[in-house]
Parts: structure tokens; sequence; C-alpha cells
């Protein structure tokens, strides 16, 4: 895919990653808008890469509800979505406030799982577009102190490759950024002395498994991977193993379905209702409610 001229979204674009993306599609010559809670942060960005931006909490099912629809109505229409908001989990799963894993949970999966849906519905129609889904390599191994950001980053790699199965042949393509420890203010705060993951992280280093990644990295990546149609980016190098042996039996399936022709999909709004599902308005990429089965 040819970058210039693009529309881009990327949520989280505020700081760390995200920021560097948004720098890195921008001066490929896309049009970029970042995604945030930050409004001064997500204007600084938007300003300095000449693009938009829009300020919503991803946490909140209201903002996300009607986030691709209002991107639409700024960009015109969408041709590259990052979901790429997160946040880390610094302590014991069983010491973790319930508050905070619903957040996480929200956060991580739910609002890209939505999001997903809702974006790739505006490029089915369009005939095409790509997702990236920025994980992390904690969602290919375990690691204690991260339970609940691992199983979230997990849980996006899967549902993004399951996905890759449902969206052949749309013209969809997804990618999924898996990188190890990445130098932003995430890994600061898990990176404190004295923390519960702190004996864990001391013994990965001696072992040398824990080299810290420039986000500029990280984006560059992401962008050449966009460019290429690729489906993974993995950074560090060393890490490759990892995502390789947790990948193989997501390779398996896919030869096992090989020739398997699965249902036309369809976004018509009728048919789509008719089966007791969310309906799509063709008109304005919002969500409907589902239709109230028949009694016999």
């Amino acid at each position: 895919m040819d970058i210039a001229g693009k529309h881009v979204v990327i949520t989280g674009g505020s700081q760390g990653i995200g920021e560097k993306m948004a720098d890195a599609f921008a001066a490929a010559g896309a049009k970029v808008l970042v995604v945030a809670r930050s409004a001064d942060k997500l204007q600084t960005v938007s300003q300095r890469i000449g693009g938009h931006s829009i300020t919503a909490d991803l946490t909140v099912a209201e903002d996300v509800d009607n986030l691709v629809a209002r991107c639409v109505g700024t960009l015109g229409h969408i041709d590259i979505w990052i979901n790429n908001a997160g946040m880390e989990t610094t302590d014991a799963f069983l010491h973790m406030d319930q508050s905070v894993l619903r957040k996480l949970a929200r956060l991580n999966f739910e609002a890209p799982l939505l999001l997903t849906r809702d974006v790739a519905g505006h490029m089915f129609k369009r005939g095409g577009g790509h997702i990236v889904q920025v994980s992390s390599v904690a969602g290919a191994i375990p690691f204690p102190g991260l339970t609940a950001y691992a199983g979230s980053k997990a849980g996006i790699t899967n549902f993004t490759e399951s996905l890759r199965l449902e969206l052949k042949g749309t013209g969809i393509d997804l990618t999924v950024v898996a990188p190890g420890p990445v130098d932003t203010d995430m890994w600061d705060r898990l990176d404190i002395e004295g923390a519960y993951q702190t004996p864990a992280l001391r013994r990965f280093r001696r072992l040398q498994f824990l080299p810290k990644i420039d986000p500029e990295n990280v984006a560059s990546a992401t962008l050449a991977a966009v460019e290429k149609g690729k489906r993974s980016v993995r950074v560090p190098a060393r890490f490759n193993m990892y995502h390789m042996l947790n990948n193989a039996p997501r390779r398996l399936v896919e030869v096992a379905l090989a020739g398997v022709k699965m249902p036309k999909l369809s976004l018509d709004a009728k048919e789509i209702s008719g089966r007791g599902n969310r309906a799509i308005d063709l008109s304005g990429d919002q969500a409907s409610e589902p239709a109230t089965a028949a009694k016999h």
C-alpha cells in the first residue's frame, strides 16, 4: 500500500508508540488523525504533523461506539486504522483492584474488538483497508506481574488471527505488532525497584531477554509492514522464536482450512438483523438494535 495520501487513525496517539507512529505515517505523506484522552497532548501532536485529533476515553462505551463515525466525519473515509491505546499492569493479579482490571479489559481488549468491527465494516464497503493491532510479546509468553496485561494482548492477537480467516478476500489486511519492552513511560512504570515483578525482571536481564526498543523503531517497522502488507511486526528479532512457537497452531489451522469456502460476508442491514445480530446502518456506520425474534 502506498501510504501517501492515505487516511490514518491512531488510538493512543498522544504519546509513546502512538505518537511515533503518527510522526512516521505523516512523514510518509498520510493524513493522520490521533485519538486519546489528553486534549492538550493531542493538539501538540496533531499540530506538529499537520493532522487532526479527536478526544475520547476508550474505557467509556459511548466514546467507543461513536468513534469510527466521528473519524469518518472528520476524514471522509479511513484507509488505515491502528488500535494502539492500552494500559499495563504492575502488580500480582490477586493484588489488583477490580476496577483497574475492568478498565484494562475495556481498554486493551473490548475497545479494539468493537472498533475493529466498526472500522472493518467501513472498509468492507469501500473494498479494502488495513487494520493494525498493537499487541506485545507478553501476548505470546507468560510474565509474572503482567498477568492481566498479557491475557489481554494474547486475546487481541488470537482475535486478529481468527478475523484474518473471516476477512480473506475482502481486501482488508491485518497486522499484529508485538514488540518487546519499549522505551516509553509505560515501561518506566513497570520497571520499578521493589515492585512485584522485580525478581523476574532481574532474571530476564541476566539472560539478556529484556532489550529496550526505541519506539521510533516500532513505528518505522509498522509503517513498513503496512506498505508491504505484512501480517506481523516482531521486534527485537531475538523474540522471533517465542512468536513462531506461539503462532504455530494458528498456521496449522490455516492449512487445515485451505480450500474451505466460508459463507459470503454481507453488510445488508435487513439480513444481519434477521439473524438477530447487531445491524449496521450503511448510511453512517452507526449500529442499530438487534431485531426481536418473532414468537410463534
